[in-house]
């Protein structure tokens, strides 16, 4: 019976102690997010503002062309998937008029 309660001590103690490493964790993360997010939203000098600004427009900038890519893209995969259909079918009426040949 002691040795039972010996296990049990040593397993709430286990738990416990990941407990306290994933609050510790949690605690550290929560730390740094605040840090960066402060970086974020504090005042900044015009050249740091201007830098941010070329930055963000650069950003925007290219995902507008990557926007019109990917539209572009799907444009062309659906008008292959059409001629795909277009084939497919073509196929089909081959073989219903090789099958009443027959």
């Amino acid at each position: 019976m002691h040795l039972v309660k010996n296990v049990v001590k040593a397993l709430n103690k286990e738990k416990r102690n990941e407990r306290v490493k994933g609050l510790t964790l949690a605690a550290a993360l929560g730390a740094a997010a605040g840090a960066v997010t402060a970086l974020l939203i504090a005042p900044k000098s015009d050249d740091i503002n201007r830098s941010l600004n070329k930055l963000k427009d650069k950003a925007l900038e290219t995902v507008e062309k990557g926007k019109g890519k990917v539209d572009e893209l799907v444009k062309e995969g659906k008008d292959k998937f059409e001629e795909g259909k277009d084939k497919l079918d073509a196929v089909r009426i081959d073989i219903m008029d090789g099958k009443n040949n027959l």
